[in-house]
């Protein structure tokens, strides 16, 4: 017997300023929203868009200058995808939907929050602080090429920890592979825009849009004591610590869906 078809379309959609945003939506039921980080582009969810497209409406997309997504105006950035990541919901016909963004995504899905807070149901926030509180991030090379510019190891990058290579390298280099796609702003650029892209604390003291941060205990990058701290300006924010590493819904999608199986499913939909 042939499990159900789940219907699936995917596309473009053009900015004022002349890119080209790709798109895909899988599913029906309430709308969710994944915003994928700097290691990939829309593709890294392919663990999660299955799982979710049975009682979702899943939406995932390439920010600019990641896969299938253009930068001709050289404005990629998390502020431009905030503004993006509205319009694709226009685009869409969305009216709100829950939010989920990696590290990356989650200052775009923190800042569509921040900047129209009527069209957004949840949010999670994995491996990310959003831009709260104001803090420094620390170096971290996430490109597929060392900074001594010799190829890494196959399966080798640093948002999948040593333990993701040794247990499923076919698994490891997939993902050491996405974040070789599109043309985006180097990683030091990126570090620098997330830097200033930052939100004050008094913005939050009447921010009631349930919240979920996920960590890894082994995340070198956003240490599970930045997120606490970041979620700690969230009066009703839940924090989960996982046994992992940055890209903890890649490392593990098993463990990472069911948290957030657990986390929509005692957030009330209207």
């Amino acid at each position: 017997m042939s499990a159900q078809a789940i219907e699936r379309s995917e596309g473009y959609f053009q900015t004022p300023d002349g890119d080209s945003i790709w798109f895909e939506a899988a599913g029906s039921g309430p709308p969710l929203v994944l915003a994928h980080g700097l290691g990939g582009n829309g593709l890294v969810w392919f663990q999660q868009l299955p799982h979710f497209a049975g009682r979702f409406r899943v939406i995932t997309w390439d920010q600019r200058g990641f896969g299938r997504s253009s930068n001709l105006a050289g404005q990629a950035g998390p502020r431009t995808s905030v503004t993006d990541q509205l319009a694709l919901l226009d685009h869409l016909g969305v009216e709100n939907a829950h939010f989920i963004g990696q590290s990356l995504g989650g200052w775009v899905v923190l800042g569509v929050a921040l900047a129209a807070p009527d069209r957004v149901r949840s949010l999670v926030l994995s491996s990310s602080t959003g831009g709260i509180p104001q803090l420094r991030l620390p170096a971290f090379d996430t490109g597929p090429v060392r900074a001594d510019h010799g190829v890494r190891p196959l399966g080798v990058h640093p948002a999948v920890g040593d333990r993701l290579p040794a247990a499923d390298r076919a698994r490891a280099y997939l993902y050491q592979a996405l974040s070789t796609f599109g043309r985006r702003p180097s990683d030091a650029e990126f570090a620098t825009m997330l830097a200033s892209f930052t939100h004050q604390p008094d913005l939050f003291e009447h921010f009631d849009i349930p919240t979920l941060f996920i960590c890894g205990s082994r995340d070198p990058v956003m240490t599970p004591a930045h997120v606490r701290d970041a979620a700690s300006r969230i009066g009703a924010a839940r924090v989960v610590e996982l046994d992992l590493s940055h890209s903890t819904y890649f490392e593990d999608p098993a463990t990472w869906n069911a948290v957030v199986d657990e986390f929509l499913a005692n957030v009330s939909t209207p």
